[in-house]
């Protein structure tokens, strides 16, 4: 009668552990048995490998760029519409009408100069009001701000394309978005009249076109107005002031307590003091949602990933019954029979989420070095997402938590897809087991 060692199913390695072996040689045991099963299947085994570590890379190239648009938007609404940290009058945030103006904002702004050096402050106002022209009437929204002190904080002076950018002493000047300017069917030196609310009736101002232009976004070209504060204030006779105060600082980090101080250093209860979220809550929940969305639609992929997994482990345990009946028969426990099939799809899900992360790291660096252009496909240098119009050439960011996070969630989707697979084998019988064909 043969043995069962000499059945020709049985395990090519030796039994793995007994009643007085140690619990680190058990594990030892255990650990080489997972790597020999492993590789062989070798084929198996890189196909698995390469579909999770493909998948997981191909997410991280996705979190790497969803943050370098969102650094993008992020960057470009605090710097052109409001502020790491906003002063102005209390109720503008919920109602943003034109005459809700800081009063003594020269002195508002050396105020917050003062508590923060650090910080570049500019002032600006916005008027909604309708542009004519002999040819026309457009209804168009006009930011009124200190052109050189803006140069230090967005780059709009640098989407001319047509014309000159304005003078802080130029009272008369406007410069329009292109699609605006052709709908007034006007151009550089021409005159246009603004006619809006001011202090107690409609008033108008005549304006001269200083130059024209382009953002790449037709919707902003098309209601887009730039004018000087100085204009502002002389179109609404009120002098010195503005709408909004704004600090411009190194960092989006910390601003909150940043403006709870400066509010305590102005002491004035007709202000209120905001951070960049409070004066942003548009698109910092764009941002949120757009987040929550990416990763539903990424864990559904881990989901159809872990799929794949659970049915080659699956397989891989059908393929073994007999191996596994003959383990159990020369006194191997169930729970280290479910071990072993654990163990393995630990490896696997190691070393695939390892070469993931590289393929991630790979595939990024080039993104957030020279940047994925999109002006061939959109036909523009710009385009506007929730209001605010950032460049097509997108960069990448680096973002280590959403990585580290992702990685570490590819390899417990591993291990997780391997427990069914395991409870399956640890319930056979030793009999049954090997008699299964």
């Amino acid at each position: 009668m043969r043995s069962p060692s000499a059945n020709p199913h049985a395990p090519t390695t030796p039994a793995v552990t007994s009643a007085g072996s140690a619990p680190l040689q058990a594990w030892l045991t255990l650990l080489g048995l997972a790597l020999r099963n492993l590789r062989r299947n070798l084929r198996r085994t890189l196909i698995t490998a390469t579909a999770i570590g493909g998948g997981l890379g191909l997410v991280l190239v996705a979190v790497n760029m969803n943050e370098g648009t969102y650094k993008a938007m992020m960057d470009t609404a605090i710097s052109a519409q409001a502020g790491h940290v906003v002063i102005q009058a209390a109720g503008y945030q919920a109602d943003p009408d034109p005459l809700r103006l800081v009063a003594g904002a020269r002195g508002v702004a050396e105020t917050a100069r003062a508590v923060y050096p650090e910080a570049r402050v500019v002032q600006r106002s916005r008027i909604a009001g309708l542009l004519t022209s002999p040819a026309n009437a457009v209804g168009a929204g006009l930011l009124a701000i200190e052109p050189s002190a803006e140069r230090a904080v967005t780059d709009t002076h640098t989407k001319l394309s047509a014309g000159e950018w304005l003078a802080d002493d130029d009272d008369r000047g406007v410069v329009l978005g292109e699609e605006l300017a052709r709908r007034l069917k006007v151009g550089v030196g021409d005159k246009v009249v603004l006619m809006a609310q001011g202090e107690a009736e409609v008033s108008s101002r005549l304006l001269r076109v200083r130059g024209l232009l382009r953002t790449g976004a037709v919707e902003i070209d098309a209601g887009l107005a730039v004018t000087t504060l100085a204009c502002a204030q002389a179109f609404l006779e009120r002098p010195d002031t503005a709408n909004q105060i704004s600090l411009h600082l190194p960092s989006a980090e910390g601003t909150g307590p940043m403006a709870a101080s400066l509010a305590g250093s102005l002491a004035r209860a007709e202000l209120e003091v905001l951070d960049w979220e409070q004066a942003l809550p548009e698109v910092v929940e764009f941002i949120r949602a757009d987040r929550v969305n990416n990763a539903v639609t990424m864990g559904i992929i881990g989901i159809i990933v872990a799929i794949g997994v659970l049915n080659t482990v699956l397989m891989s345990v059908m393929e073994r019954i007999r191996e596994f009946g003959v383990m159990l028969a020369l006194g191997l426990p169930p729970r280290q029979i479910a071990a072993l099939i654990v163990l393995e799809g630990t490896l696997l899900g190691a070393g695939a989420a390892a070469a993931g992360l590289l393929l991630g790291v790979v595939l990024s660096w080039p993104l957030v070095t020279y940047g994925l252009d999109y002006s061939d496909m959109l036909g523009s240098e710009s385009f506007e997402t929730a209001g605010v119009v950032i460049s097509s050439t997108l960069f990448a960011t680096w973002d280590v938590g959403g990585m580290a996070g992702w990685t570490l969630a590819a390899w417990l989707m591993t291990i997780l897809s391997t427990l069914w697979p395991a409870w399956t084998a640890a319930r056979l019988s030793p009999v049954d087991a090997m008699r299964h064909v």
